[in-house]
């Protein structure tokens, strides 16, 4: 061939190393890993060989435009290999392109793979045996090669899998390649060896590299994620610290949005803050809409609450929420409410004089009695209702009222009317008051200012007696029926006056007044309703501008301004407290000073004394000693003073079971055993059985001491305890495996304590204690063997003066006498490790108790505060709360329930339960609140989603 015809050639398009070319008998895959290997051989994998393939098939027919598609192959190539076997023999495609490649090219570029059938070389003749051959046709090949071609035996490989295994492989390719590329089949060998080397190397640093770059590439995304995931944390975190904040300013004015706005707070993260409004929340007021103006609400002795309005009366059962057990509508207007004392039996004044019983002794299912006549002749509406302790009902009008017989309550009967002016009764019913304004230039008594209140007893036949005169508080207030008020147990009378003050008068003997000190409050526009506690130690008064403000009267010479609850936004114009005192409702009535949209609504404050409170129950229990849940956390041994056993299950309001008398003359520390049914106390040790809470048997009785322990702490796994008689005296302890016979195993050596600072760990392998020199020491403690030092926690700054395990096992918390908390790794005994710190009480702490989760703390302390701490992360104590608890409770101790729901503080003053169960918190904020509404969460949460939290 001429240079030009092969430029002509290679100017058409690409130029093929080889043309292969064969028939349908050699398995197509094979061809393809054959092909793979002819590229691949002796080049970088990034270069391949170029290769033309055509396999015949016997059902092609002869077609013009194939044969110029294979011609054109052909052209662009510079070798033609055949692959010689019987059918590629008989093809005419195959002998077509061998006709070919010998007409325009050169034997010289034939090359031949023998993969089936034979092929016999003449070597006298200088041709095949054509007698044998039938691998390659006959006509074409006959004269084509002046001496013996190359051909290469591919009989062995009939599949794919051996292309990529058998080693032959490499042989074989290398005798098709040493033509195309000039070079020797042993140079190309070693070539293709070094290759694959270099090829390989190559592979494996662009793998690194990828894998390097993919690493480095993954490590900035995982770091671009958790940089986001903090981002969205940190917002997070920040909105539900403004929530909190949102709800506290409304906490009062909005109780029921503010419960929604913790609950969201809580839900979008779980912040100090968030927790401790959480546990604070019980001090915000409940909330009980009307159904149009309310009028009155009272409650009973058994706790029901029964709320007056224009539609009728609904009775409701606090501790169950604000939702009306019973609703009495009879589309008649209830202005006034009482209970009788035995809380039976309800009575309730209606717009047209009438007084109507109703018996509810069933609350959810009240059921009427009997009606009276009109209390007064032009049907004055009912103002007041009292039932006397003398089984008579007065009812008051502001144009007098009547004396009421109701021994039949189906048949009420009118004893004695009385006189116009009468604002108020005794409890006894044998005290009424008149008020009556002084006529123009009419001269009163020495103090009188525009009014006089005039006493009057009252017979056993409802007849009255003038008794006393006495000055009225100025201002004109009268129309509000319940601004004069006597305590129940009679021997105090308050009144309102419309210059803000209350005068009191101690009326022990009635004919005798003696003005007590006024008490003076912040109202512009006077004050509308008064109220005592149920002991006679606590005044509420109900301000024209929505605020009642508290009064601490247990001193009537010194008494002491308490608390303000501001929240409605119209005159408060009545005022009741609960049997037990520990709540007020205060009821928001319509008039010229209506400030807002609160009409008809009553408020129930959580109060202890004159304070606002948090804690869910106040328990008469006397003295400061260690409260002690039993393991299953229904029953609660507290006081010491006596002790006293109170059940705590939570299904109804706290009650005593059983007082258990002291035995010391100082009373003594009690602690339940770890099955529950016992209940120990000492020294010298003591044990009741439980099993019978009601009635504790003691087991082992002893003589009345003049010491006893101020810490008494029982091993939560070993039958052991440990108890502490207080300051200079050694730590005791005591094998308890026997109740009725306890043993002192041995004494604690230098060791000091005071009165809650033992400590068990949880696995009860250490027992904590303070030392004489003000440090902690740790002892492994065993059953049936002496206490033996484990280590020492050296003195951090003061006296270790409380202690207390986390429910890890490693973590110690300790407080000191400078009020400050501690946080210690004692995961080796012998090595405790100092975590974090924080002081924020003022003097040393008094009381420690960790949480069973192990992320909250309380502490209480000299400066009567009690403290919540989130101790999530014991490097960082942070404070979650400081808990309003009606006052100080200074020296008091602290406990929580083993099911995480109680918080029990013991002090001076009694025992206070706070519920600090998370869960139960959150179901009672949405069963009190009504859901949040959109417009409200565009206003607090404009950026998020509407997604109400009690939904």
């Amino acid at each position: 061939m001429s240079r030009r015809r092969s430029e002509a050639i290679e100017s058409q398009g690409v130029t093929y190393d080889a043309f292969i070319s064969y028939s349908h008998a050699w398995d197509k895959d094979v061809a393809k890993a054959f092909q793979s290997a002819l590229q691949g051989f002796d080049r970088p994998w990034y270069r391949p060989r170029s290769l033309k393939l055509f396999r015949d098939e016997t059902n092609l027919a002869a077609s013009p435009h194939l044969w110029r598609e294979i011609e054109q192959g052909l052209t662009r190539s510079r070798w033609l290999v055949v692959m010689a076997c019987p059918s590629a023999a008989l093809s005419p495609w195959v002998r077509q392109e061998i006709r070919w490649w010998l007409t325009h090219r050169s034997a010289d570029t034939l090359l031949i793979g023998w993969t089936d059938g034979t092929l016999v070389w003449d070597a006298e003749r200088v041709s095949f045996d054509w007698l044998l051959t039938d691998a390659l046709p006959q006509e074409e090949m006959a004269q084509a090669f002046d001496e013996e071609p190359r051909w290469v035996d591919l009989r062995w490989l009939r599949s794919p899998e051996q292309a990529n295994s058998d080693p032959r492989l490499i042989e074989c390719v290398a005798e098709f390649v040493a033509p195309l590329t000039g070079k020797s089949k042993d140079e190309l060998i070693g070539d293709h060896v070094r290759q694959r080397r270099r090829t390989r190397h190559w592979v494996q640093a662009t793998v690194a590299v990828l894998t390097t770059l993919l690493l480095l590439a993954a490590a900035g995304g995982i770091t671009a994620y958790n940089q986001r995931n903090t981002a969205r944390a940190q917002t997070l975190v920040a909105q539900s610290r403004q929530l909190v904040a949102e709800a506290s300013s409304i906490r009062d004015s909005q109780p029921e949005l503010a419960r929604q706005l913790m609950v969201q707070a809580y839900r979008l993260a779980p912040t100090a803050e968030a927790i401790g409004a959480l546990v604070e929340s019980y001090s915000m007021p409940r909330v009980i809409h009307g159904r149009g103006d309310l009028q009155a609400a009272a409650y009973s002795s058994r706790g029901l609450l029964a709320v007056a309005d224009d539609d009728g009366v609904r009775l409701f059962d606090p501790a169950r929420g604000t939702h009306p057990v019973s609703v009495d509508s009879t589309k008649r207007p209830v202005t006034a409410v009482a209970f009788s004392r035995n809380g039976r039996l309800l009575a309730l004044g209606g717009a047209d004089g009438k007084v109507r019983l109703l018996d509810v002794t069933d609350g959810s299912r009240p059921r009427t009695l009997g009606e009276s006549a009109t209390v007064v002749a032009d049907r004055t509406e009912v103002g007041v209702l009292v039932f006397t302790s003398g089984g008579w009902l007065v009812a008051l009008t502001w144009k007098g009222g009547a004396f009421l017989d109701i021994q039949d309550p189906a048949r009420p009967r009118s004893l004695n009317s009385l006189p116009a002016g009468t604002v108020a009764a005794s409890p006894k019913g044998d005290l009424i008051a008149t008020e009556e304004s002084l006529g123009q230039g009419e001269q009163g008594e020495p103090g009188e200012q525009g009014a006089r209140l005039r006493l009057w007893a009252v017979s056993d036949s409802a007849r009255l007696r003038l008794v006393a005169t006495v000055a009225s508080a100025p201002g004109d207030v009268s129309s509000a029926p319940q601004h004069v008020a006597f305590s129940p147990n009679g021997q105090a009378l308050a009144v309102a006056g419309g210059d803000g003050r209350v005068l009191l008068w101690d009326i022990a003997d009635p004919a005798k007044p003696v003005a007590r000190p006024d008490l003076y409050t912040q109202s512009r526009f006077g004050l509308h309703a008064v109220a005592f506690s149920p002991d006679a130690t606590t005044l509420a008064a109900g301000d024209s501008d929505g605020t009642v403000t508290l009064w601490d009267v247990s001193d009537p010479l010194r008494p002491r301004s308490g608390a303000r609850l501001s929240g409605h936004t119209t005159s408060v114009g009545g005022l009741g407290f609960s049997p037990d005192g520990n709540t007020v409702a205060s009821v928001g009535i319509a008039d010229f000073t209506d400030l807002g949209d609160d009409k008809g609504t009553v408020r129930l404050w959580a109060v202890s004394g004159s304070e606002r409170t948090s804690a869910a129950a106040k328990l008469p229990a006397e003295g400061t000693f260690p409260p002690s849940f039993s393991p299953d956390s229904r029953l609660l041994a507290a006081g010491g003073q006596p002790t006293t056993v109170w059940r705590v299950d939570g299904t109804r309001p706290p009650r005593l079971l059983a007082t258990l008398e002291p035995f010391n003359n100082d009373g003594q520390v009690a602690a339940f055993g770890t099955s529950g049914h016992t209940l120990f106390s000492g020294l010298p040790v003591r044990a009741w059985e439980m099993t019978d809470p009601a009635n504790p048997r003691e087991l082992a009785p002893g003589a009345t001491g003049t010491g006893g322990a101020n810490n008494f702490s029982v091993n939560p796994v070993l039958p052991l305890a440990a108890a502490g008689a207080g300051p200079g005296e050694a730590v005791q302890l005591w094998d308890i495996s026997s109740r009725t016979r306890p043993t002192l195993l041995g004494t604690l050596g230098e060791s000091d304590t005071v009165i809650q600072a033992l400590a068990f760990s949880p696995d009860g392998a250490l027992l904590a204690a303070p030392t004489q020199k003000g440090g902690v020491r740790l002892w492994r403690v065993a059953q049936n063997a002496r206490p033996t030092p484990a280590g020492d926690l050296p003195n951090a700054g003061g006296k270790a003066t409380a202690l207390a395990f986390g429910p890890d096992d490693r973590t110690l918390l300790v407080g000191d006498e400078t009020g400050t908390i501690t946080t210690w790794d004692v995961s080796h005994p012998d090595r405790p490790v100092r975590k974090g710190t924080s002081t924020r009480h003022t003097g040393s702490i008094t009381g420690l108790a960790f949480h069973p989760g192990g992320e909250l703390a309380a502490t209480a302390g000299v400066d009567g505060r009690i403290r919540l701490w989130n101790l999530g992360d014991p490097a960082r104590p942070v404070e979650v709360n400081s808990l309003s608890g009606g006052g100080l409770y200074p020296l008091a101790t602290v406990g929580f329930s083993p099911d995480s729901r109680l918080l029990a503080v013991s002090g001076d003053s009694g025992l206070r339960l706070w519920i600090v169960d998370r869960a139960g918190i959150l179901r009672r904020l949405c069963a009190e609140s009504p859901r949040i509404t959109r417009n409200q969460w565009m206003q607090y949460l404009p950026d998020r989603p509407y997604d109400p939290p009690c939904a």
